[in-house]
């Protein structure tokens, strides 16, 4: 979609065509058409307005580079991982922990994609929650925005997208397991591969 985009050189407040066409145009099917979309108005780019039609509402890129940005989530994740295993977990946040685990998971496996953004958001935002450092969630919901931008955006190319769902599973185990070492690997990996 953001290929037509920029292709037909829309700006800020063009229309996009009617459902039909830009299906038909796009060569895709109707429903992944309106996954694509919820997912472009979640993350600020498409104001969809019933009975009107769907409008750009910001053809913007990242200021930064989306290596800065990983880079800064995986230094906040991996201190994180680091101050719960030092200080310990409580059990009932490792089973909120898992309970949206299971959520994000069962959500990419539906093809919910925009759900599943904003589990695998929630996911991470615990695990930076669990450390109980009132400075890296602080500085980590500074991220929140631009890191659903960049998800919703690479979601979008379903046909590259890599699901690292066991990834991960591995990442819950290993917290839970207090294993350092394995938990920062997977971070490390999870923010080379997305």
């Amino acid at each position: 979609m953001m290929i037509y985009v920029e292709k037909n050189k829309l700006t800020i407040g063009d229309k996009l065509p009617n459902e039909t066409e830009l299906s038909k145009t796009l060569k895709v099917g109707r429903s992944t058409l309106r996954e694509a979309v919820k997912i472009l108005s979640f993350s600020n780019v498409l104001d969809v307005r019933h009975g009107s039609g769907t409008y750009i509402k910001n053809t913007a890129t990242l200021a930064f580079s989306n290596t800065q940005l990983l880079t800064v989530r995986e230094m906040l994740e991996v201190t994180a991982v680091e101050l719960i295993i030092k200080n310990g977990y409580q059990i009932e946040d490792m089973l909120q922990l898992k309970e949206i685990l299971h959520e994000r998971n069962t959500l990419l496996a539906e093809g919910k994609f925009s759900a599943y953004v904003t589990a695998d958001l929630q996911f991470h935002y615990k695990i930076i929650e669990m450390s109980h450092n009132p400075f890296l969630t602080r500085w980590y919901q500074e991220i929140q925005t631009d890191l659903s931008t960049y998800l919703s955006t690479q979601i979008l190319h379903l046909e590259s997208y890599s699901d690292n769902t066991l990834l991960h599973n591995e990442l819950y185990q290993a917290i839970l397991d207090l294993d350092s070492p394995t938990a920062i690997e997977k971070i490390k990996i999870n923010n080379h591969t997305s």
